[in-house]
């Protein structure tokens, strides 16, 4: 992090240079929320802010985060951020406050408004230098030393968010967060599974179990907690906890290829009301009361070629709207084979693609190996009429619509394949 310590001395030289008055267009740019993402990748590796989980929020999603708050901010708040970054959600939240004519004054009042945590010193340096500077950007007198002015800011201070706890928390009025979307080794407590899980799934956990009662909150989430079939728990026990709305965002911005969320309410005891974490589209005939939906049973690098040889299918070998009558490829496999006709879809898929569900029919007369990077989808009829009709239905705009709704993760889940609407076919 050395070199985001030297855009920190920057900054700081800024502000204690000796003009009487601050350039407000510089100042302007030293809290512009979108281009302090382009800072830290200047100062930065991608794998320095992967392991920091350091991507910053943009202009107008930390707009609409704030926005999203159920309570307005006033000057009887206390907003916490438990994983600050560079502090673009707390400069966001500031522009909520009024300013008073000094910048000493200004602060003495943000600075038991404003609370955050990051276990980079760097990052809590940043975040109380920018505030300063949207204070001054804001037209405040700058009548205190830059030390002084970041000595106010007591309750942004470095620490790690998972050792709070919540008798400090006791007075958060709202909390806002963009935490990071890295992997971290599971806690293995209550709901979590065995092995790596999304860490701002856990922060967000930890924070339900520590902020206090009605507390306002709004956190930016990877999709995976909104989708992944293996967040069914996190996602039962925030309904538990949370009277909250989910709003699906998209792309978290156009250099970091992870769509986002907004989970916002209200923390209420045993609340009762289950977050919509999807649309509800009513009453509706799902794909899988037609068609039997699995993984492809061959796993490439796991499985050793041994056993009888089957034509073997993967993505690469299974063309998009075509029907294959003839193998291509032959592989030995000792595991479940499949017999066909059916339909492989390949799990590889991103919003960005024109089609969500690229698929293939596999008409052989004999049996085959799929390999795990497909979902298979066998009608219960076993006809190849039925695996002609789906075929169209995955290839519709509906079909489109609804998986861009419904899961906005880089590949398909079973669960999430057998809720395709079939009406009509």
């Amino acid at each position: 992090m050395n070199q985001l310590n030297k855009h920190n001395s920057s900054l700081r030289e800024f502000l204690e240079s000796e003009e009487d008055h601050l350039d407000t267009s510089v100042l302007g740019e030293m809290v512009n929320l979108d281009s302090i993402d382009v800072v830290l990748r200047e100062c930065l590796t991608i794998e320095e802010m992967r392991e920091a989980g350091s991507f910053f929020t943009g202009a107008e999603l930390a707009a609409t985060a704030v926005n999203l708050f159920q309570a307005p901010i006033t000057f009887d708040s206390v907003v916490l951020d438990p994983t600050c970054g560079a502090g673009n959600l707390l400069i966001e939240c500031s522009r909520r406050l009024g300013v008073e004519s000094t910048l000493s004054k200004t602060l003495e009042k943000w600075g038991g408004v404003l609370w955050g945590y990051d276990i980079h010193e760097s990052f809590v340096e940043a975040t109380r230098l920018r505030i300063v500077i949207e204070a001054l950007y804001r037209g405040v007198k700058k009548d205190c030393s830059i030390d002084a002015a970041l000595a106010m800011l007591t309750h942004i201070k470095c620490g790690d968010a998972l050792m709070v706890d919540s008798d400090e928390l006791a007075t958060v009025t709202h909390s806002i967060m963009n935490p990071p979307f890295t992997s971290w080794p599971s806690p293995r407590e209550n709901y979590w599974k065995v092995g790596k899980v999304n860490a701002a799934g856990v922060i967000f956990d930890k924070y339900l179990r520590l902020l206090p009662l009605d507390c306002n909150i709004s956190a930016i989430l990877p999709d995976v907690l909104r989708s992944g079939s293996r967040y069914e728990g996190f996602r039962t026990f925030t309904s538990s906890q949370v009277n909250a709305q989910c709003n699906v965002w998209g792309r978290f911005n156009s250099k970091t290829d992870v769509d986002v969320f907004i989970l916002h309410g209200n923390l209420e005891e045993d609340n009762q009301e289950e977050i919509a974490w999807h649309e509800d589209l009513g009453e509706y005939t799902a794909l899988s009361e037609r068609y039997d939906v699995c993984i492809g049973p061959l796993v490439a690098y796991r499985d050793p070629e041994e056993g009888e040889s089957y034509p073997y299918f993967h993505p690469k070998n299974s063309p998009n709207w075509q029907t294959v009558t003839e193998p291509t490829e032959f592989r030995r496999f000792s595991g479940t084979v499949l017999e066909p006709p059916f339909v492989v879809i390949k799990r590889t898929s991103s919003p960005s693609d024109r089609y969500r569900a690229s698929a293939t029919i596999i008409n052989l007369k004999e049996a085959v190996a799929i390999e795990n990077h497909m979902i298979v989808i066998k009608p219960k009829s076993s006809t190849l009429r039925d695996c002609k009709k789906i075929l169209k239905v995955l290839k519709s705009n509906q079909t489109n619509e609804f998986l861009n709704e419904r899961i906005r993760l880089r590949h398909l889940t079973v669960t999430v394949i057998k809720d395709i609407p079939i009406e009509g076919t």
